[in-house]
């Protein structure tokens, strides 16, 4: 599975199926990650393969579709391609959810406080996002496209210790903590 991602400058750009969270983890981050920045993310889940998609039969090639959450350390990003690449291979930094079957309201909290807020999933982008994608590569079943939201926002920096909570509706979809002792 691959996750193909669509920034928020309308690039597109890959994250490994290694930076999947472990549902019901802490996220401890590398000794070398002193900041995190968090950026959420709508994202469907490609159920039928293909290139070269067109916008009218988008629709047809994905079966549910979702909200999460990426991380990228902030010590990586100075604001080359390069680092964007090096900052969306970090282990345990993608986290999404199983997909919903109705779509509500979705907020990001952090210790209880409101980071992000959408009332609903824009399909109409992520059908874009899944057309630019298949343009530039041959998608598969199981593949994710996600489309960030917003451009990278400052999350915290260590030492810290933060309860991150994702709810759709009023369901709990995301529930970790960070961790980041002081070396």
């Amino acid at each position: 599975m691959n996750i193909i991602v669509r920034n928020s400058a309308g690039k597109i750009f890959f994250r490994p199926d290694t930076t999947c969270d472990r549902p019901g983890e802490d996220l401890y981050p590398q000794e070398f990650i002193q900041s995190l920045s968090f950026v959420p993310v709508a994202y469907v889940r490609v159920s039928k393969a293909g290139r070269s998609i067109s916008e009218r039969f988008a629709k047809r090639y994905y079966d549910a579709a979702g909200y999460g959450l990426f991380l990228y350390p902030d010590d990586l990003l100075d604001g080359s391609a390069e680092s964007m690449a090096e900052a969306s291979c970090i282990d345990h930094t993608s986290f999404l959810p199983s997909p919903v079957q109705e779509s509500g309201r979705f907020s990001l909290m952090i210790d209880g406080k409101e980071l992000y807020a959408s009332d609903s999933i824009p399909y109409s982008e992520l059908e874009k996002a899944l057309v630019a994608a298949s343009a530039r590569m041959h998608i598969r079943t199981g593949d994710i496209i996600a489309l960030e939201l917003c451009s990278p926002a400052h999350l915290c920096s260590r030492p810290c210790r933060h309860s991150i909570e994702g709810f759709i509706s009023s369901e709990k979809v995301i529930d970790f903590n960070i961790v980041m002792n002081t070396l």
